[in-house]
C-alpha cells in the first residue's frame, strides 16, 4: 500500500512540474505572489484564504477568489484549494440554508423586504444579503480558527519530527561508538 501511495504522489508531483513547464507566465506569478512556498505561515494563511472562501456562497468563482486571496496574503494556494472542499455539492445546500437561518436570525429585523426597489426583488435581494451576512458570520472566525489551529499544529508535529530525529541521531551515534568499542575492545 505504502508503494502506491508514494508512486501516486510522484505522478502528481510530475504532473504538476509539467502543468509548471507549460505556463511559465501563471507559473512565475504564483511564485511571485508566494501562493506556491511552503512554510508554517503561507500553509496557514492558505487555510485561513480556503476556509473563508468556502465559507461563502460564491460557488463558481471560489477558486478565482482563493487565487486571489493567497496572492495578497502569500498564502499557500493548495491548502486554500484543498480545505474550501468543506464546501462540496453535498455540503452546499445545508451550509446555505444554515447561512440563511443565522443571517435571519442576527440581521432579520434590521432588513425589511421593503427596503429593495419591488416586492419581488425585495424578498430575493433580502434573503440573498441574509445569507451572505450569514456566511460572513461563520466564515471569519472559521479562518481565524484554522489559522490559528494550523499554527500549534505545525508547531507540534515539528517538535515531534526533531524530537525523532534526535533520537535516531542519538541511536546511530551510539551504535557507532558501540561498534568502534567493540572492535577496538577485541584488539
Amino acid at each position: 500500500m505504502a508503494g502506491f501511495i508514494r508512486r501516486q504522489r510522484n505522478r502528481n508531483r510530475q504532473r504538476f512540474k509539467n502543468w509548471q513547464r507549460n505556463h511559465p507566465r501563471l507559473n512565475w506569478l504564483l511564485h511571485a505572489g508566494g501562493c506556491l512556498h511552503w512554510d508554517r505561515e503561507s500553509v496557514a494563511r492558505g487555510i485561513a484564504v480556503g476556509l473563508f472562501v468556502g465559507l461563502t456562497p460564491t460557488v463558481g468563482i471560489q477558486t478565482v477568489f482563493m487565487l486571489v486571496g493567497c496572492m495578497l496574503l502569500r498564502g499557500y494556494f493548495p491548502a486554500a484549494f484543498a480545505i474550501s472542499w468543506i464546501s462540496n455539492p453535498f455540503t452546499m445546500l445545508p451550509l446555505y440554508w444554515l447561512f440563511n437561518v443565522i443571517g435571519e436570525f442576527i440581521f432579520g429585523y434590521l432588513l425589511k423586504p421593503d427596503m429593495f426597489f419591488s416586492p419581488l426583488l425585495g424578498d430575493a435581494g433580502r434573503e440573498i444579503l441574509l445569507g451572505l451576512l450569514g456566511s460572513l458570520l461563520i466564515a471569519t472566525p472559521a479562518a481565524v480558527a484554522g489559522y490559528s489551529i494550523t499554527l500549534h499544529v505545525w508547531s507540534y508535529l515539528s517538535r515531534k519530527l526533531e524530537r525523532k530525529r534526535a533520537a535516531r541521531r542519538s541511536a546511530r551515534a551510539n551504535k557507532k561508538l558501540n561498534a568502534s568499542g567493540a572492535v577496538n575492545g577485541g584488539a
